[in-house]
């Protein structure tokens, strides 16, 4: 019978094994985005939450010996923001199975088919990856991560950056005039008024590194020239050579980020927009993070008498298979619930360069 055939197939792909093979799936390197901007966390919960505490703290009172030491005011204020965390994921068809499960009843192993339906897991949790690095980049961009009509859902949380902290470049850094210098001291000059950190990288498009390559402003600093046409050397900057010139302006280094991600129409995305240029904090949780919240699934698998995965792993990316008979097909499916939170909206800089 063919549901028999089935069952001796899933037989060897347990929920254990499928799960603990997606827990050793690790996110792309070159995602920076998620591994170090809005860095990935696990959280027991369905909802996101974000507590700010701000306590003002007066500077203390002398007084005269023996003087009664006087009564301070506290000023402390908390902002409680929270939201519901969102479900993705996606199912794949194994397709049907009338062949292969005519070969197993002539003696053929199942290692295909298993070899097939683990494709499909690492597919999956690459798939929800490519969607949470893209969901990063639409929160990094404008402080608000959106849906439109994605599914038929449509939603907007905004994190409220405020308007100084996503200037535009007043002359655009295609030109080579432009002083990308004096620029960028001028919004880390808005970070410094606002009492955010120093911000301990930037990062940018290939194309943003190369503007400032040929740019007269970084040319002039490092060939220690004026900043006039007939003094500005002419030869082309390194990027090392343009991370040195950061260095003597107490800037930070450039980091290059060029991450294209393929959607299910065919075509490829860039991640963040080539025209930008972003400052960020030395601290990256302090700023935000993507968070991965609990699924239905991985609740039902975490419980019983004979749970298949440990209650600590309930939350994250969780993959099931399964199969039906009418059409005979085996299907895995991935479900996440996952979002980037923008815990403080105004420590980093998110500039529009041209």
């Amino acid at each position: 019978m063919p549901n028999d055939m089935l069952e001796l197939l899933l037989r060897d792909i347990t929920p254990t094994q499928i799960n603990a093979f997606v827990r050793e799936i690790q996110t792309p390197e070159d995602y920076l985005l998620t591994q170090t901007v809005f860095p990935e966390r696990t959280v027991n919960s369905v909802k996101w939450q974000n507590r700010t505490t701000r306590r003002r703290v007066a500077a203390a009172s002398y007084r005269a010996w023996d003087a009664q030491t006087k009564v301070a005011s506290r000023e402390i204020s908390q902002i409680v923001t929270e939201g519901k965390i969102l479900p993705l994921g996606q199912k794949y068809i194994l397709g049907e199975l009338e062949t292969i499960l005519e070969n197993i009843s002539h003696g053929m192993d199942s290692e295909q088919a298993i070899r097939a339906v683990y494709e499909d897991v690492a597919a999956h949790v690459l798939s929800i990856k490519h969607r949470m690095e893209l969901a990063a980049a639409d929160l990094l961009i404008d402080g608000k991560f959106t849906l439109t009509n994605e599914n038929g859902l449509t939603l907007e949380a905004d994190h409220k950056v405020p308007a100084a902290n996503m200037p535009t470049a007043p002359v655009p850094w295609t030109d080579p005039a432009a002083d990308m210098l004096a620029d960028e001291m001028r919004w880390i000059e808005v970070l410094r008024k606002s009492g955010a950190p120093r911000p301990a990288r930037a990062l940018t498009s290939y194309q943003g590194m190369a503007l400032a390559m040929g740019n007269d402003s970084y040319r002039a600093a490092y060939y220690g020239s004026v900043n006039s046409a007939s003094t500005i050397p002419t030869s082309v900057l390194a990027p090392n050579e343009v991370n040195v010139v950061r260095g003597r302006y107490g800037l930070p280094p450039i980091v290059d980020y060029d991450v294209t991600i393929p959607l299910d129409s065919g075509s490829d995305v860039r991640a963040l927009p080539e025209n930008m240029f972003f400052l960020l904090p030395p601290d990256a949780r302090l700023m935000g993070e993507t968070q991965y919240g609990l699924t239905a699934e991985g609740m039902v698998l975490s419980r019983g008498s004979n749970p298949s995965i440990e209650a600590e792993e309930a939350p994250g990316i969780i993959v099931t298979a399964g199969y039906q008979d009418d059409p005979v097909q085996v299907y895995t499916k991935a479900n996440a619930a996952a979002m980037p939170v923008m815990y403080t909206p105004d420590i980093h800089i998110a500039a529009t360069v041209w």
